[in-house]
């Protein structure tokens, strides 16, 4: 049974979906959002960079990162990039928002989120909630 991995693939409530402004304008939610998300289904977990990535004059662009998580009692590892929209002069403003990010790229590897990036093509919690109710 994967119920943890049922529980991550749940679409968030409407009232936690924002909406990018402008002319690529998308939904998403905030890395605070997916954190609690993580949190609530599969506990503590871990996170790290392992790697900064930036341009020829040094600004912070993005980052390579990993989240280790246990997942229906089976460990999970999974790297993800993340990237800096607006660059700023601040290394340290640019590697926070690369981090939060590569954090959202890697939970979506595990489902959280990923109806956002499906839109009307997402399936999983349907199938995974199938698969729990014919166990």
């Amino acid at each position: 049974m994967s119920e943890q991995l049922y529980e991550l693939s749940r679409p968030f409530p409407e009232s936690l979906v924002k909406q990018k402004p402008g002319k690529f304008a998308a939904s998403y939610v905030e890395h605070s959002v997916v954190s609690q998300r993580l949190l609530e289904v599969v506990g503590p977990y871990s996170f790290a960079v392992d790697r900064v990535v930036t341009n020829a004059d040094g600004t912070v662009t993005g980052c390579v990162a990993t989240l280790s998580v246990t997942v229906d009692g089976t460990p999970v590892s999974v790297s993800e990039v993340g990237d800096v929209e607006h660059p700023g002069q601040n290394n340290g403003s640019n590697l926070k928002n690369a981090a939060s990010d590569a954090i959202k790229r890697c939970a979506m590897r595990l489902g959280v989120g990923l109806s956002l990036w499906s839109q009307e093509n997402y399936y999983l919690n349907k199938a995974l909630e199938k698969r729990q109710n014919d166990g």
